[in-house]
């Protein structure tokens, strides 16, 4: 069963006809999260049962040095209200901290992550769950799903579809020289710096770490379910925008591999902004992740002028 901890702070499920708020911008995300930034966002681990129409339940994974309440109170209470039973959790935090996403990515995938998917599938009677990971969420349920016990008795995955948004699959490449930093003695003994105090993340989500080099290779490695970037029988969507500016490049974030769909939210709608923070609070992202969760249940695709929270930094080619 799911812990007490996470069951404690749940919002109330809405009563009969009525729908969960979902906050109109990153601005408002915001201002709802600072009311209880130690709680799940609304509509995230109320006890659930999947339907015929979404029987998976969804887990919901929050960025680096974000929580489930800031960084996913846009797409929880928009998923609980098409009907999913949505799950979410702070992993690789430390003790009383309201920022999470700091330990080694390793021990927070297979201590945290893999067993939280354990406890939604026996709370919820379902086989698999899909998974949406926004910025080091995208990347951190990766090393259980090659490394970890992913795969049910029959060998099907308990992963079904694993969304990306906003990833960061290969790492933040500080636009193209975090290679070049790496050679720097200063800069790897500040980076080291950061490791030996705790945020082992700190390190791995740097473009060119050990972890991401055996998060994504080709070849075997120890202890493997599979070789390569993505498990056999999962769907992928990584879903960028042309406006990220953390991961320089968003094509950073895309997998060369034909379980994967690469896209940018400027695929579908040329006037959105949405950069590495507000594309979390953006209808336009919303509707293409649950368009990909349950294609026989499509929603009409909504196109909006979502803003960049921080300074706009366009990647695009302007075509």
């Amino acid at each position: 069963m799911l812990t007490a901890t996470l069951l404690a702070g749940c919002a109330p499920a809405p009563g009969p006809g009525e729908k969960y708020r979902v906050p109109a911008d990153f601005g408002e995300g915001l201002l709802t999260a600072m009311k209880d930034l130690y709680g799940p966002p609304a509509g995230a681990n109320v006890p659930c049962k999947p339907s015929a129409e979404h029987p998976r339940p969804v887990i919901l994974l929050h960025g680096f040095m974000g929580n489930m309440a800031d960084n996913m109170n846009g797409l929880s209470p928009f998923l609980a209200n098409q009907g999913y039973c949505v799950y979410a959790l702070n992993y690789g935090e430390a003790e009383g901290s309201i920022f999470a996403g700091f330990a080694d990515i390793r021990r927070s995938s297979l201590d945290e992550f893999g067993p939280f998917v354990d406890e939604v599938l026996a709370e919820t009677g379902a086989r698999q769950v899909d998974v949406v990971g926004h910025s080091e969420g995208s990347v951190m349920p990766r090393w259980w799903m090659r490394f970890g016990p992913s795969t049910n008795a029959d060998g099907t995955p308990k992963v079904a579809n694993f969304i990306g948004v906003a990833p960061a699959s290969y790492g933040a490449e500080l636009g193209g020289y975090a290679y070049e930093l790496r050679a720097i003695p200063f800069f790897v003994d500040y980076l080291n710096n950061f490791v030996y105090n705790g945020c082992g993340a700190c390190e791995q989500i740097l473009a060119g770490s050990t972890f991401l080099n055996e998060l994504n290779t080709e070849s075997p490695q120890p202890g493997e379910n599979f070789s390569g970037p993505t498990q056999p029988g999962v769907k992928y969507l990584m879903l960028a925008t042309e406006w990220d500016n953390i991961v320089v490049s968003y094509k950073a974030g895309f997998i060369d591999d034909p379980q994967v769909t690469n896209m940018t939210l400027q695929d579908v709608c040329a006037i959105d902004r949405a950069d590495h923070l507000s594309i979390v609070f953006d209808p336009t992202a919303y509707d293409l992740v649950t368009n990909f969760l349950s294609p026989d249940h499509k929603v009409t695709q909504r196109c909006a002028a979502t803003e960049p929270v921080f300074a706009p930094l366009y990647q695009g080619s302007g075509d």
